[in-house]
């Protein structure tokens, strides 16, 4: 067995602020994650808010969101998807 390390009270103050500097940047991390985490669940609430208009005013809500989520996707990925659907219809008739 070794040698046990002297007591370094430089050492030990080093590491202490090392602590001290690592768990406010943790901190800062959760917080900025947390903030962020909420102005999602508000934008998720937001656009709940808009289909619920978007029904009220007779708007097929399963449609607007299909139509949603296409405009997101690439639009050769999407037109190639389009056509083998339509050639499985095809097929299925």
């Amino acid at each position: 067995m070794g040698l046990p390390f002297k007591e370094d009270m430089d050492f030990k103050k080093h590491n202490q602020h090392a602590e001290i500097a690592a768990a406010g940047e943790l901190q800062d991390f959760i917080t900025e994650y947390e903030s962020l985490d909420a102005q999602v669940a508000d934008m998720r609430r937001d656009q709940k808010d808009l289909l619920t208009v978007a029904k009220s005013k007779g708007w097929n809500t399963k449609a607007l969101r299909r139509l949603l989520s296409e405009r997101k996707r690439d639009a050769g990925e999407l037109q190639e998807e389009q056509e083998t659907v339509q050639m499985y219809r095809k097929l299925l008739l």
